[in-house]
């Protein structure tokens, strides 16, 4: 019977621990002070061990986590947990991911089976290595705290940590295309919040410097009033005895004036006035010169560095396309065309328009591509490289000026309405985007204040949705269309045409919510920075290293953890958020 006993508690024991390994993470855990109330139970039955030790581990539990910062849980619970939920995770949404285009074009009503396309090895390595980089964080931050104890800096472990679990889970996806994304992804965020960390220090920096040299100007001005009114003082007595002439010499009597009147505490809050009669000195004057410089700066990089980012990826992604379009990504390139109705008028084929285009200013002396007069553009159309398939796009006896203005604006010879028509098109289809995805948003994280006052949110999905509409389509109207301006200014094509296409594309950004500069320009940026090493390959600049997008994704990881950990103020509400729910508090 005591062996019987001792086994239930045995076994107890052991379901109370795997049990807690599969928990999540709260400082009071509801299943296992289960366990401790059941064990209090049996204590009065029983003298059994084994389950007073399980008591003994949970009562010290905070105790034992508390230099690691994770409440709740031990250390290996917290890696073994994060290992568990992230690929639980992970696996589901990509499984959900592979499902929406069948749930949208509602081919899951026939084939019910497509939901089992989810579950595939390339799921699984995807969750995989999701899993391991969280799990590996978290083991290797908790290492290195108990290593190097309370005296160790928390930005070098969460560094250290960062880096070694993108070294360690990097190769555990099987995709090498979906790697490198991520790699890049990655990146361009670790570059983003890496100079907003820096550019943060620099303007406190600054501002402590300003605060100096206001104080010490304060003071300076407070003990010039101070000796001016002993001055003025010693004046009025002179003047009131009429035994001397006033401004006389007065050293030796008002410096003692000045000792007295300067006794009493200084508060330049409440004490100081300004007086126009002191004249600050030369270096008072420059440093408060650099000083308004400095505020000048923080406030344009705060306002309009956004924007200027925006502004050159889509220049670099306007050039890629241009001239090299073939080392565009096939996706985003569908989505340009597509969204400036390009697609429409060469269904397919747009990129060859592109190629066609790159081919002939190269081969051009003066860039003047000008079509003969009476000849109709699709003959001379037909007679470029890929000339059968665009001149199908053309009518019989329309005549364009140049072969560029033709083949951009096929159906018509007016630049201005090539441009209208290219936005006509693009705006609705930037609407079948934009309104699916506010109306997500709203239910994802605003659910309590539709059900509250839905004719506000309705109203503002249709605002947000046309707002980013008119952006996106004016972006990629400009980007194609506007090259027919400067073309017709400068009577030839030229590069610069289309680098101003681009320019202006990236100012459209100036139509959406200032809050959404960054998202878009960090975007675009991350295309750029994409297509611009795709050009650098092809031109032999540099070569593709191995296992370059595993070091690009360490030092990436290594980066945005030691923000994350030390500074998570430094994210943006939405990225931090997303963050802490793939991390946790550690």
């Amino acid at each position: 019977m005591e062996n019987t006993s001792q086994l239930f508690n045995v076994f107890v024991e052991g379901l109370a621990r795997l049990t807690s390994y599969a928990l999540t993470d709260k400082e009071k855990e509801t299943v296992v002070q289960g366990f401790h109330k059941f064990h209090e139970r049996l204590e009065r039955m029983s003298s059994s061990s084994s389950l007073r030790q399980l008591a003994i581990e949970s009562q010290n539990r905070n105790a034992k986590v508390s230099r690691c910062q994770h409440e709740g849980t031990s250390c290996l619970q917290n890696a073994i947990r994060g290992l568990l939920r992230t690929f639980l995770v992970g696996f589901g949404v990509k499984c959900g991911l592979e499902a929406v285009p069948h749930i949208i074009s509602l081919r899951l009503l026939t084939r019910p089976s497509l939901l089992l396309r989810g579950f595939s090895r390339d799921t699984a390595s995807f969750a995989s290595f999701l899993a391991v980089l969280v799990s590996s964080y978290k083991a290797i931050l908790c290492t290195m705290r108990h290593i190097r104890g309370e005296k160790g800096s928390d930005y070098t472990n969460s560094l250290v940590a960062g880096m070694l679990a993108g070294l360690i889970s990097a190769k555990l996806d099987r995709s090498t295309s979906r790697r490198n994304a991520i790699a890049l992804y990655l990146f361009s965020r670790a570059l983003q919040y890496g100079t907003v960390w820096v550019f943060e220090r620099w303007a406190a920096r600054q501002q402590t410097e300003d605060d100096k040299l206001r104080s010490r100007w304060m003071k300076r001005a407070h003990s010039v009033d101070v000796v001016s009114a002993a001055r003025r003082k010693l004046e009025r007595e002179a003047v009131e005895e009429a035994t001397v002439e006033p401004r006389v010499n007065w050293d030796a009597e008002w410096n003692a004036e000045i000792k007295s009147d300067t006794k009493s505490d200084w508060n330049p809050q409440t004490t100081i006035s300004w007086s126009p009669t002191v004249e600050p000195s030369l270096e008072t004057k420059r440093e408060a010169r650099r000083s308004q410089l400095v505020r000048s700066a923080i406030h344009w990089a705060r306002s309009y560095a956004p924007a200027a980012l925006m502004t050159f990826s889509v220049t670099v992604i306007t050039y890629v396309m241009v001239f090299h379009v073939e080392s565009m990504p096939t996706g985003y390139a569908h989505l340009l065309f597509k969204s400036s109705g390009f697609d429409a008028l060469y269904p397919g084929k747009a990129a060859l328009v592109y190629k066609a285009v790159a081919q002939k200013m190269a081969e051009s002396v003066d860039g003047k591509l000008a079509i003969p007069n009476g000849m109709p553009t699709k003959q001379f159309v037909s007679q470029i490289p890929h000339g059968d398939t665009l001149a199908k796009a053309f009518d019989e006896h329309i005549h364009h000026n140049t072969l560029t203005c033709g083949l951009f604006h096929p159906s018509t010879t007016s630049c201005a309405l090539g441009m209208a028509n290219s936005f006509s098109r693009g705006f609705p289809f930037a609407m079948k985007m934009y309104v699916p995805l506010n109306i997500a948003v709203q239910l994802m994280f605003k659910r309590g204040i539709i059900l509250k006052d839905p004719m506000s949110v309705l109203l503002k999905i249709i605002k947000s949705s046309t707002r980013s509409s008119a952006f996106f389509a004016l972006m990629s109207t400009a980007i194609i269309q506007v090259p027919c301006v400067f073309r017709t200014m400068l009577g030839r094509d030229t590069t610069f045409a289309y680098v101003a296409g681009g320019i202006l594309g990236g100012l459209a950004v100036l139509t959406e919510v200032q809050s959404r500069h960054i998202e878009l320009g960090m975007y675009c940026f991350l295309r750029a920075l994409q297509m611009a090493w795709n050009v650098g390959i092809k031109k032999g600049v540099w070569t593709n290293v191995r296992h370059g997008e595993v070091v690009l994704l360490s030092a990436s990881m290594a980066v945005l953890m030691s923000i994350f950990q030390n500074d998570p103020t430094t994210f943006s509400l939405t990225y931090r958020s997303i963050i802490t729910r793939v991390f946790g508090k550690n």
